[in-house]
């Protein structure tokens, strides 16, 4: 009697682990395919404003007029931005976002700055019309490649990723066959993720490309904010294991990859799937990136923003406020800005991005601030009395403070930020601390991914 109880307590002990291992299975799966999904939608969403962004800069390339110029130039700047953050949510390889990112970033911000002149009663200089030119040249052959991936994602429904290897691989059996294309080049791509893989390996044969913006913060000439003297490698090698211990990987063993010869020069570490860069001058963490795979969303955006602030907190990053942030379905951006005695120095800012899983620092960029970070002296101001009546009438001022902003050609306004109220909408006007004279106006739109400026 005891012995059939028995067997029946294992049997049905099996049958419910059997049923609970199914359930996993079945759920990890749909866990794959929404993640599968949302790859392609915003790989989708990418391309479409990839090619509306080629369009208009052929356009604006062609167009003598002012009033053509403007329009065009404009729709470039927010083509390139809207591209931009589709291409955020696209899982791919940190070299082609770090060319891709940057190359948006940079075209976009010189469209805008050209259309703003233009506007102003401005003209385009030979050489600015050379580098439009030079901008549309890259993108073309980029824009082909990305389309063509599109096409063949619907026509020959590639997945996402490759297949795993069969058993047969695994044990080394079978035959091997290199695979080519008839003129010996690469064969085509058999997965969306191997695509991406071979636009990234394409993407960085070209050169940088470079001009100096109010954001070009890669392409400085000169640090301003790195500490002095130079650390060796293994002194890096020390600094890059503090970093890791700090946000969460205790006893890490980072290795060396090599190092990058940009002007901020730093030594380069890889661990498990992430990296960093620890600069040469100075040792100070400037990049890292956790290419890992984020798991379905468990926590808030306020759960991640309190995240955020401790992380800050555990670098050492005392003298920053958190400005901004913004949902991308896996992870939250957010931007962090030095502050002193009251006024916001946007230029010296430092990048996090939170995952949503596990709450996690899965990226950070500190470049900004050490670009351009220094010590600063303010002009004799307006009072904010004064500043105020420089404002249209019926603006309602929700918030106001001084704040340093970037304008063309690296340099910096000291001025007054006021976020209000008009007509129903919110905007950010920054006024000349100086004279009064407007500088900037942003228009606040709000999504339940966060605020986007515009």
């Amino acid at each position: 009697m005891h012995r059939k109880l028995w067997i029946g307590a294992m049997a049905l002990a099996l049958l419910i682990s059997l049923g609970w291992g199914w359930n996993e299975y079945r759920l990890a799966g749909e866990y794959r395919l929404a993640a599968e999904n949302n790859n392609r939608r915003a790989l989708n969403d990418f391309a479409s404003h990839l090619d509306l962004l080629e369009t208009d800069l052929a356009k604006g390339n062609v167009a003598n007029t002012p009033a053509q110029k403007i329009l065009y130039l404009s729709q470039v700047s927010s083509k390139s931005e809207a591209a931009l953050k589709d291409f955020a949510q696209i899982p791919a390889q940190q070299t082609g976002l770090s060319y891709v990112g940057q190359f948006l970033t940079q075209s976009g911000e010189f469209a805008r700055i050209l259309a703003q002149r233009v506007a102003g009663g401005g003209t385009i200089t030979s050489e600015e019309e050379t580098t439009l030119k030079d901008m549309h040249e890259r993108l073309m052959p980029v824009n082909q490649q990305v389309q063509e991936l599109i096409l063949r994602m619907d026509t020959e429904r590639l997945v996402w990723t490759d297949p795993d290897p069969s058993w047969r691989q695994r044990l080394g059996l079978g035959t091997k066959v290199a695979e080519a294309s008839a003129d010996g080049s690469e064969a085509p791509s058999k997965s969306v993720r191997s695509g991406l893989d071979q636009l990234d390996a394409e993407l960085q044969k070209l050169p940088p490309f470079s001009y100096t913006g109010e954001y070009a913060t890669r392409v400085v000439a000169k640090p301003l904010g790195l500490p002095a003297g130079e650390v060796t490698k293994d002194q890096a090698l020390d600094k890059a294991r503090d970093f890791l211990n700090k946000i969460g990987y205790a006893d890490a063993t980072p290795e060396f990859s090599g190092e990058s010869q940009t002007e901020l020069a730093c030594y380069i570490f890889n661990y498990k799937e992430s990296y960093l860069e620890v600069s040469r001058q100075g040792g100070v963490i400037t990049l890292y990136r956790d290419q890992r795979a984020i798991e379905p969303r468990t926590l808030s955006i306020d759960a991640a923003a309190s995240k955020a602030k401790a992380v800050l907190q555990a670098l050492g990053w005392q003298q920053v406020v958190i400005t901004s942030s913004e949902e991308f379905g896996s992870y939250v951006q957010f931007d962090a800005v030095y502050e002193k005695d009251g006024v916001r120095i946007y230029p010296d800012k430092v990048r996090l991005m939170i995952s949503l899983d596990n709450g996690q620092l899965v990226g950070y960029d500190a470049v900004p601030y050490y670009a351009f970070h220094h010590a600063r002296t303010f002009p004799t101001k307006l009072s904010m009395e004064q500043a105020v009546r420089k404002l249209r009438p019926n603006f309602q001022v929700l918030e106001s403070r001084l704040a340093v902003i970037p304008k063309r050609g690296n340099q910096e306004i000291y001025s007054y930020e006021f976020r209000g109220r008009y007509q129903g909408e919110e905007y950010l006007i920054y006024l000349n601390a100086t004279n009064g004279s407007e500088e900037k106006i942003q228009r606040i739109i709000k999504t339940p991914r966060g605020e986007y400026l515009k």
